[in-house]
């Protein structure tokens, strides 16, 4: 089978190599770089636990949190990429009520090591913090990584697997011909195959939009910072009105904005002042450390916040992975899993009723 990717994000670079292990021919068109939107905008952060952990897509999140183990030792041993996987976990600093609550629900899931931390015991496990700070929740079993080494990973191992990866190359517009996707047109070329994944992220309603479409991803800007952390001045990943994560390689990642900003390609002052502002109320220190770098991508976010997966109804042979919002890297194991199987197959191998793209359908015909 010839399987055209759309998008050579996280997702797009996850699945094509996916869908190569599993015998098919790929080709991923990529407009810019790979992972160069969405996937650069994150500090990397695997943390499945949220508001509630009994949804559909608390279950998808799990889901793929347990495969980064196996994914990761992988990629390494078929590329040479060390992603930078720290599993120290996560300390998430709340006022008293937060953290009896959300420790409770979250403690549901017992391989996560869920802790209630309360007075000096913040500051015993994390010195850097705030001493204002007197309740928190530890989860031991938080993950985060270097995203974007992941992504160069699964693009290096997805070429690496027979893939052929086409950066720079903006694909126009889907053929369909007799209620079926034929193939796509980049560069005035026309490409045939015999299924096409859209996995092109906060782009994806441009090409979905002259099938006469009701899907709706619009971009959401995330502008990022990285701090010069030699020697470090965290040792776990702190997550409050803003997250950081110290990575081995000496950064400091601190993020993230949401920003309805179209696609501005700017980082303001009044973002990252935000960021440093929150960060610093955490680990008073950091105003310290020198600025590394900044940066901002668009992340794509659907209007129920939930990502996109699946056939898309009336056109044969198209499928859809788009609509991760925040969660792209942890969600992409999974998703990659869930589309080759969709697209060899016939049919995902967990629920995903939630993630249609038919929803939207639905809903406009209410």
């Amino acid at each position: 089978m010839k399987v055209l990717v759309v998008g050579g994000g996280i997702i797009g670079c996850a699945t094509a190599y996916e869908l190569a292990k599993a015998g098919c021919q790929v080709t991923v068109f990529e407009r810019a770089t790979a992972g160069a939107e969405a996937s650069s905008a994150a500090a990397g952060l695997l943390a499945p636990l949220g508001d509630s952990t009994d949804t559909n897509f608390a279950q998808l999140a799990l889901a793929s949190w347990r495969l980064y183990p196996g994914v990761v030792r992988e990629l390494q041993e078929r590329t040479g990429i060390d992603v930078e996987y720290v599993t120290r976990g996560t300390i998430y600093p709340m006022s008293a009520t937060q953290t009896r609550r959300d420790a409770e629900a979250w403690a549901v899931n017992k391989e996560f090591g869920v802790e209630v931390l309360e007075g000096g015991d913040v500051q015993a496990l994390e010195p850097a913090l705030s001493p204002k700070i007197r309740h928190a929740i530890f989860v031991k079993g938080d993950h985060w990584l270097n995203n974007q080494r992941l992504v160069l990973a699964y693009a290096q191992a997805a070429a690496a697997a027979g893939v052929e990866l086409n950066t720079g190359c903006n694909v126009s517009h889907l053929i369909l011909e007799g209620g079926r996707v034929r193939g796509l047109v980049t560069e005035g070329e026309r490409v045939d195959g015999d299924a096409v994944l859209l996995a092109a992220g906060a782009w994806s309603s441009e090409l979905m939009a002259p099938l006469g479409s009701p899907l709706r991803i619009e971009p959401r800007r995330g502008q990022m910072i990285a701090l010069a952390h030699v020697p470090p001045v965290l040792t776990y990943c702190v997550h409050g009105e803003a997250y950081m994560a110290p990575r081995p390689s000496g950064e400091l990642v601190v993020g993230a904005t949401v920003e309805r900003a179209g696609f501005q390609r700017v980082v303001t002052a009044e973002g990252i002042a935000g960021l440093l502002r929150a960060a610093i109320e955490l680990v008073p220190s950091l105003r310290e450390l020198p600025i590394a770098r900044t940066w901002c991508g668009f992340r794509p976010w659907a209007p129920d916040s939930l990502p996109v997966l699946g056939p898309w109804p009336g056109v044969d042979g198209l499928f859809v992975a788009t609509g991760h919002f925040r969660n792209g890297i942890l969600l992409a194991p999974i998703t990659a899993r869930l589309m080759t199987d969709w697209i060899t197959i016939g049919q995902p191998s967990i629920a995903v009723k939630d993630f249609l793209p038919d929803r939207f359908i639905r809903r406009g015909a209410r």
